[in-house]
């Protein structure tokens, strides 16, 4: 092959047997096994062309030239001689092909051409003949206006099916909004169609189309669409019907839907580079499994493509500097591989091999399935896991699992009388008032507990350290803490509730496996406790758990805690968080009664060194009007912004702010109340995370499998974004009818209605993939101009993990 020059484009010939290279200005060949004998030699192009892309699909190969124009060859192995015969059927084209195209590729026997009338119209024609015999053409798929960026892509290619109102309805698929692609257009819309007939405007706007297999069990292929201003788009195919429902047949009886994705980056033109937007790739057994898709410049992360099942799957790679990327086997690789070229940061080209990412510590089972939605890899546990803590510098995993087990009635409910510490408290009440003798109809099923800590580089032998809790015993908190003269241990809150008439009793116990042997791990310290312990952490270098409703501030000396301070709660608290010297709690509520007025509250933790008091000061609370159960509690940072997050038992999300001076209703003892938001699960679990300098963003694990993200913004993208949310949902039509921001909003009726909205960034993508008609007429509304618009609202709805 020729290194010295350009590679504009590659593939294989004669069945397999021969690669070529395609570069500016001729064509290179290579056996595709040293032993089949010498390289052909090299070919140049018919008429002197010079060439800036191809493609292969054997036998045509395709050229792209610098003016704009294509050619269409095919490239065949004479059998006497063995040199490759090049035949030019660019004659045999079209007319309309012939001349000036945005882009055309190969797929299969299929050639897509993107053409610049009708502000980009995209037209599939079928290749037959061509070897020894002449060349026909046959047009399966035409769609227009891919600059205006369409839903749903439907043929106006007439059949003898179909009549001239179904080609009618498909031209009009680019005024269809994307929030409702079935609803019914307005008279006005097809107006403005009528009236803007034949208008060329915004053709060049559309950089390249091209089809890509990625799932062996799709219907058909995938569109990718290159739009300037816009993200890389994704049309899925699917099967036209005709008007009973039946499938369409023919050589492509395909319509394209516009799949909404998390990555945002906005397109923009080439940069005169060689360039390939989409690579295919392939399993061991030569079956589609996914692409890579590559933005014409730097700045964009490339996202890997794939499907399962017919759902489709997007991930970015890591870093935003990706030029190229190919599929390689070779034994430096695992399967899977990958070649890819990178822009250095001296503005040169950086060639880089890489192999799928592994989880060091699963061995086998340490390779990240892609089709998710988000890539993960699995273990394994045989047990249900309830708790999980992790510790990120040194590695550690802690895990609280459980399996279902048959109440037996001689085995007791925690600790026994002959073992129990606090056997002489007459406050503990261990018997229920009324006893049944009849055993039950059928016995009882209940968890049983059982923790387990390993380290990340052993993950598969998750189990080693175990210790199994007593029965009845429910783990209730966890938390990895690292204390001054303690060795880093994983702190455990139990709690033990065998009836409403009996006491509810805990345990507080600390685990280590520093010097330890796998096994049974017992507790390096331990505490038996008259109330479960629902909060363990650490705040500074003091040690912080929950009783019921009393939190304990304490620090080890001499070989014991000692109680610094305490803290009444409401009822029973739930969660904690704290950053600096700043607490924040979650409370259970108990029903509608006023007589627990407290959810969340906001606290200060003082040590005056001169006189060695210790106090937590309660600053402000949440209002008492507030109806909910707190399963979580987070801080979210903006800059110098400290805002309070509280995740209710509704699966609403609630953000409040603290002011030290009231207005009247609230601020100074009264948390300011800023917005709700209905996330439709709740969340039990969340994680503040630093998603850019300056800004922590909340991410939040619901009870249904998804994962949220609470991102603050700034004064001056609030007000535009709300603006533009606010006229999405007046000039949109929504499936069903339903008000996007009415649904999202709390259903509980509030004494002090929210100052603002959490908006929701769902919404702001899909007017990232809104046709460009609506998208116009929601700029021109907000006296800004499109492009700027979508710079300053777009990188709002990304994804914070990308």
């Amino acid at each position: 092959l020729e290194m010295a020059m350009s590679t504009v484009g590659a593939g294989s010939i004669c069945d397999g047997k021969v690669l070529v290279q395609l570069t500016p200005k001729s064509a290179f060949f290579m056996r595709a096994t040293p032993e089949a004998g010498a390289a052909p030699p090299s070919v140049p192009y018919p008429s002197k062309s010079s060439a800036s892309g191809g493609s292969v699909a054997d036998p045509f190969v395709l050229l792209r030239l610098e003016d704009k124009t294509i050619k269409l060859l095919t490239m065949t192995s004479a059998t006497n001689t063995g040199q490759v015969v090049v035949r030019d059927l660019t004659t045999q084209l079209p007319e309309e092909i012939r001349g000036e195209v945005l882009w055309a590729s190969l797929w299969k026997d299929l050639l897509v051409v993107l053409l610049p009338t009708q502000r980009g119209t995209v037209s599939v024609l079928q290749l037959h003949g061509g070897l020894g015999k002449p060349l026909t053409l046959r047009e399966v798929f035409r769609s227009p206006h891919l600059g205006d960026v369409p839903p749903v892509l439907r043929s106006i290619v007439q059949t003898e099916e179909e009549d001239e109102d179904a080609k009618f309805n498909a031209s009009l698929d680019y005024l269809r909004p994307i929030t409702d692609v079935c609803a019914t257009l307005p008279r006005s819309s097809v107006e403005v169609h009528l009236a803007r007939q034949g208008d060329e405007k915004g053709a060049a706007n559309v950089l390249s189309a091209e089809l890509v297999d990625v799932d062996p069990d799709d219907e058909g292929p995938t569109l990718v669409l290159l739009v300037k201003g816009r993200p890389i788009l994704f049309y899925r195919a699917m099967v036209a019907r005709g008007p009973q429902g039946e499938k369409s047949s023919g050589a492509f009886p395909y319509s394209f839907s516009l799949v909404e994705h998390d990555f945002l980056g906005l397109v923009m033109d080439f940069d005169g580079a060689p360039y390939r937007p989409v690579s295919p790739l392939q399993d061991a057994v030569g079956r589609p499994s996914g692409a890579v898709c590559c933005a014409p410049h730097s700045g964009l992360p490339a996202l890997w493509i794939g499907a399962k099942r017919n759902r489709f799957f997007i991930h970015p790679f890591p870093g935003k500097t990706y030029r190229g990327v190919a599929p390689l086997s070779a034994a430096c690789v695992a399967s899977g591989g990958f070649f890819s070229l990178l822009e250095s940061d001296s503005g040169g080209t950086v060639a880089q091999v890489s192999s799928p990412a592994t989880v060091e510590g699963l061995g086998s089972a340490g390779s990240f399935d892609l089709r998710q939605s988000i890539p993960c890899a699995r273990l394994s546990i045989k047990k249900k896991p309830s708790w999980m803590a992790t510790q990120g510098s040194e590695g550690l995993l802690g895990v609280a699992v459980s399996d279902m087990v048959v109440e037996l009635n001689d085995v007791p409910a925690g600790p026994g009388m002959e073992e129990d510490p606090l056997s002489e408290d007459w406050s503990i009440i261990r018997e229920a008032p009324v006893k049944v003798d009849a055993p039950p109809a059928m016995p009882r099923v209940h968890p049983r507990y059982e923790l387990w800590i390993e380290t990340s580089k052993e993950l598969s032998k998750l189990g080693r350290y175990h210790f199994s809790f007593d029965n009845e015993e429910a783990v209730l908190s966890m938390s990895w803490v690292n204390l001054p003269g303690f060795p880093l241990s994983l702190a455990v809150g139990t709690g033990v509730n065998t009836g409403e008439d009996l006491t509810c009793r805990g345990r507080l116990m600390l685990f280590t496996i520093k010097d330890k042997e796998p096994g049974i791990l017992p507790p390096v310290y331990q505490r038996s406790l008259r109330s479960p312990v629902t909060v363990v952490g650490q705040s500074g270098s003091n040690f912080i758990h929950a009783e019921g409703f009393k939190l304990y501030v304490e620090k080890w000396e001499n070989s014991s805690f000692n109680k610094l301070a305490l803290f009444d709660g409401s009822l029973c608290m739930t969660s904690m968080s704290n950053i600096k010297n700043f607490m924040l709690f979650g409370d259970l509520r108990k029903g509608t009664s006023s007589f627990w007025p407290a959810e969340v509250d906001f606290c200060q933790w003082k040590e005056e060194q001169s006189t060695g008091t210790r106090t937590i000061r309660r600053l402000s609370r949440s209002p008492p009007s507030m109806n909910m159960t707190v399963l979580a509690c987070e801080f979210v940072i903006h800059q110098k912004s400290l805002g309070l997050v509280a995740l209710d038992h509704k699966g609403n999300v609630h953000l409040y702010q603290y002011t030290p001076h009231s207005d009247g209703r609230e601020g100074d003892q009264i948390l300011r109340s800023c917005a709700t938001f209905a996330m439709g699960a709740p969340c039990r679990s969340a994680l503040r995370l630093q998603t850019e300098p300056g800004v922590q963003s909340l991410l939040m694990a619901s009870g249904t499998g998804e994962v949220f993200c609470c991102r603050p913004i700034d004064d001056q993208a609030y007000r535009t974004i709300t603006t533009l949310l606010g006229m999405l949902f007046t000039r949109l039509p929504f499936r069903c009818g339903l008000n996007p921001r009415a649904y999202r909003s709390d259903a509980q009726i509030h004494l002090l209605t929210p100052r603002k909205n959490i908006e929701d960034a769902v919404l702001l993508k899909s007017f990232a993939f809104l046709s460009q008609p609506l998208q116009n007429s929601i700029a021109e509304k907000m006296r800004l101009p499109l492009p700027a618009l979508m710079r300053a609202t777009v990188p709002y709805g990304s994804n914070v993990l990308g």
